[in-house]
């Protein structure tokens, strides 16, 4: 049934084809038009002269052919609107137009054409007329022909087949409607059929309109014209109407509403609908807690349905390294991930920086400040311990230590020390790890002068090697608080140091423990 129908269409067609007969129903020149003096019109005749400009209105504007002559050739032709501009040199005195459908005419210039001047030409392929319309009230009216938008009064040249037609004219507020007859030219008649619609202040019927979206970047369609963003405000005229909201990646929604005369309507247009695709996102471990875009919560163990574009997830779950993985849905797809979780390392031992304080315990306590690195298990710290236990009094001699000698001075010391460390860090479960230690320590005694008048070995060095152990619990992800036993064992030291450290009764080695936090940043 359809090729038939199909068939008979393509008849019918070609039976129209062969009827139609080229004719001109008027060629004239338009003297106020300068289009063919402009500047930007560069087309010359062969002897460098500007051509004369011909505006061509035809049925409709592809096509066509324009020859004109031996000397001349093809025309050049430019597309403006619904004319057809075609550049003929000043001596011609035909032109040759064909159409492959509407066929062919040669056709004289009745009058002379002048170098830059602008003519116009009606052709007509015998099925219809060229028609003037023009609004009585106001000028600039939207006109639509059964339905049709053609233009803004005064429209000229606009061609149409023969038949009765329903013309509507709309401007503002004013409005008139009639009904025109196209009918054959007879003899005597002029060349085009001029209408005049006469336009009526439709006020009284109108309505004050404000379309209002919720979305405020959906722009708004009235009548095919976009009319605004996220709102509109407008008079219209009384009865049923439609918009069309619009946004990209979204399909459009159409909104239809009644107006009501002489009062304010407001409009809730609906919003276009965003476009959608799945998502199956398949994590391990599987149980976890999900957002996107911020606030979203989504549950990954379903297939889920989300707007089209990038989204920004986060994935975490205890124990667990969070996740923030962008993810892309696209219009009617599904998306398909996996995304592996990976486990806190509390113990960091692949890399990280630390710092953090302490307390040691010794002969000579103070408090230590910790700074290091771990590099692929290898932990390397440096440390700062400021005195603040103070030793026995020690009492200084002339000669040699005891009673019954002239007594020199009276100090009591403070030991500050500065050490280097390098270990290798094992974890030994999830939040607790152990790094034995060995390094060397720089010991530097600060003297207080009780009595006398020498603080005798203010300033006095030792140097020992350290062995030890630090061991690392992990209460709260890049926490560490630790605990450090140490020995060490004195390897040089001033004479002044260890007849201060006999005289105060402590030591430059031994045994000590430290203890403390430590903040680590790594992986």
């Amino acid at each position: 049934m359809m090729k038939k129908s199909f068939l008979l269409c393509v008849v019918l067609f070609m039976t129209i084809a062969v009827k139609a007969q080229l004719t001109v129903d008027n060629f004239a020149q338009r003297i106020n038009d300068q289009s063919g003096m402009a500047t930007n019109i560069t087309v010359r005749d062969p002897n460098g002269d500007r051509c004369a400009l011909i505006k061509v209105y035809a049925p409709q504007v592809d096509g066509f052919s324009f020859y004109g002559g031996v000397t001349s050739g093809f025309l050049t032709t430019e597309t403006h609107g619904n004319e057809i501009w075609v550049f003929a040199p000043a001596s011609a005195q035909s032109i040759t137009i064909s159409h492959a459908l509407f066929g062919r005419i040669e056709y004289e210039y009745p009058v002379a054409l002048g170098k830059g001047s602008t003519y116009e030409l009606l052709l007509n392929v015998g099925s219809g007329r060229f028609v003037n319309i023009n609004s009585t009230g106001t000028t600039e009216a939207r006109v639509t022909i059964d339905g049709k938008y053609v233009g803004v009064t005064p429209i000229y040249n606009h061609y149409m087949p023969y038949g009765k037609y329903q013309v509507v004219a709309e401007k503002d507020r004013f409005e008139g409607r009639t009904e025109i007859e196209v009918v054959q030219k007879k003899k005597g008649d002029v060349n085009q059929q001029s209408f005049n619609i006469q336009m009526i202040d439709q006020t009284p019927h109108y309505g004050d309109v404000t379309v209002t979206v919720n979305d405020p970047n959906a722009e708004i369609f009235y009548q095919g014209e976009r009319v605004g963003a996220g709102n509109w405000k407008s008079m219209l005229k009384e009865g049923t109407h439609e918009v069309t909201t619009r946004k990209a990646d979204c399909d459009d929604a159409v909104t239809i509403f009644t107006v009501k005369p002489q009062t304010q309507n407001d409009i809730t247009a609906d919003a276009p609908v965003p476009h959608t695709g799945n998502i199956q996102i398949f994590t391990r471990p599987r149980n976890v807690v999900a957002t996107y875009d911020g606030t979203n919560t989504v549950d990954l163990t379903e297939t889920n349905v989300l707007p089209v574009g990038t989204h920004q997830f986060e994935i975490s779950r205890k124990g667990y390294v969070t996740s923030y993985p962008n993810i892309l849905v696209r219009h009617n797809e599904t998306t398909v991930d996996t995304i592996a979780l990976e486990p806190i390392n509390y113990v960091k031992e692949k890399w990280a920086f630390y710092f953090g304080v302490g307390y040691t315990l010794s002969s000579l306590s103070g408090l230590t400040t910790y700074a290091g690195a771990v590099w692929n298990h290898i932990d390397a710290q440096l440390s700062y311990t400021l005195g603040l236990s103070k030793s026995k009094k020690a009492y200084m001699y002339t000669n040699v230590f005891g009673e019954g000698h002239d007594l020199k001075s009276v100090n009591d010391y403070k030991m500050n020390a500065f050490a280097f460390r390098v270990g290798y860090q094992i974890r030994l479960i999830p939040r607790v790890g152990i790094t034995p230690q060995v390094g060397v320590m720089a010991q530097t005694l600060s003297s207080n002068l009780i009595n006398g008048t020498t603080k005798y070995a203010d300033g006095a060095k030792a140097t020992s090697l350290t062995l030890g152990a630090k061991i690392l619990g992990v209460p709260a992800h890049r926490v560490y608080v630790f605990l450090t036993p140490e020995l060490a064992i004195p390897i040089s030291k001033d004479d002044t140091f260890d007849k201060a450290a006999k005289a105060g009764d402590f030591s430059a080695g031994g045994f000590s423990v430290s203890l403390g936090v430590l903040l680590n940043f790594g992986k």
